[in-house]
């Protein structure tokens, strides 16, 4: 028999963001960090890494489901991690520098002493401007590609030239963040726009964040090193990242860490699970995973990689960028026999009697 003035606890299922928490979290991996940085000094003058402080997100479910996606998620934060890195790097043994990529009819548009004018104010540089040609000859073989493109912190593409970028890059580029390219809008009205050019790589340089969604349900979403921001900046940019995140996805938890750390729970949702066992009696057919996809009045049949590609490219170009396919659906819908309707045959009044067999004409007499 329970005592009086005792309650029953009832579990709570949701724990929310708050900038406390947050706060604390933060606070332990500092305390964790300054005590690593007496035992282990040796070891973290080496690897500069190990103050990179990382969210850790759990989902409920898969983020991409089967199919693999190049484009990366760009969310918003108060405080630019480009600028940070930029600063701190002029200490550290790796420059930060960026890359831009345009097209091969526009690389001569441009200069980069006229981007320095446009973008120095910001505290931006663009380091190098590149084109599709110099990828396909200067670059072309496998060990120059690499070491190009390993030197760069920051890959900024024309979005009419993305499509091509995963097999001229090599897949390689792809598997780090920072050498994944983001894509921007480099035209206004259909001609090479300066303004529009620079206003993209400031809104990338100064106000987002990229992140990779895996095919798995475990994301991690790098912040920068601790010490290249304040407590309040840390807590800024983590609570922009989960919101958008929670806001997108069915996160069951939270995890604040740095390379070498525990993790530390900041955000938990058990509630995501009730929700997805109500959806799961919806009919199987909805879980399957969809390989059609419309493109202008034809049903195509893309592949995982077709598809990750269609996420990246200009909705202008997928006619072009999927013609073989859109032309193989065609052949296969001219090709699919017709069903032939049967029209009813009316019938006279000589015919409305069936003549089972010829009776033998009356003799006369």
């Amino acid at each position: 028999m329970a005592k009086k003035g005792v309650k029953k606890q009832v579990k709570n299922k949701e724990e929310g963001l708050s900038r406390e928490r947050i706060g604390r979290a933060l606070g332990s991996l500092k305390k964790y960090l300054e005590a690593q940085e007496g035992g282990e000094k040796t070891q973290l003058l080496e690897d500069e890494s190990l103050g990179d402080l990382q969210l850790l997100f759990t989902n409920a479910e898969s983020f991409t489901g089967s199919k693999k996606s190049f484009k990366l998620k760009l969310v918003d934060v108060k405080h630019s991690l480009y600028a940070k890195w930029k600063a701190a790097s002029a200490t550290e043994i790796k420059d930060f520098k960026v890359l831009l990529i345009l097209k091969d009819s526009d690389v001569s548009k441009v200069t980069q002493d006229e981007l320095y004018d446009q973008l120095n104010e910001s505290g931006i540089e663009i380091d190098e401007i590149i084109c599709g040609k110099d990828l396909k000859t200067t670059y072309k073989a496998y060990e120059a590609r690499n070491a190009f493109i390993s030197q760069f912190s920051l890959v900024i593409a024309d979005d009419s030239v993305v499509t091509a970028l995963p097999k001229l890059l090599g897949g390689k580029a792809y598997s780090k963040v920072e050498t994944t390219p983001i894509p921007i809008r480099c035209n206004l009205k259909g001609q090479f726009s300066l303004n529009a050019l620079t206003n993209q790589i400031k809104k990338i340089y100064l106000h987002k964040l990229p992140v990779r969604a895996p095919r798995g349900n475990m994301l991690n979403v790098h912040l920068g090193r601790v010490n290249w921001f304040t407590d309040e900046e840390i807590i800024d940019n983590i609570e922009s990242v989960a919101d958008a995140l929670i806001k997108d996805a069915k996160i069951r938890n939270i995890m604040l860490k740095t390379t070498t750390s525990p993790s530390l729970p900041i955000y938990r949702n058990d509630n995501v699970i009730d929700e997805m066992v109500k959806e799961n009696t919806v009919d199987d057919e909805k879980a399957e995973d969809v390989k059609t996809v419309k493109i202008g009045e034809v049903d195509v049949e893309l592949s995982n990689f077709d598809r990750a590609l269609m996420e990246v490219a200009n909705p202008e170009e997928y006619e072009t960028l999927f013609s073989k396919q859109i032309s193989k659906a065609k052949r296969a819908r001219e090709e699919e026999p017709e069903v032939e309707e049967k029209t009813p045959v009316k019938k006279g009044k000589n015919d409305s009697k069936q003549v089972k067999g010829k009776k033998s004409p009356k003799s006369k007499k």
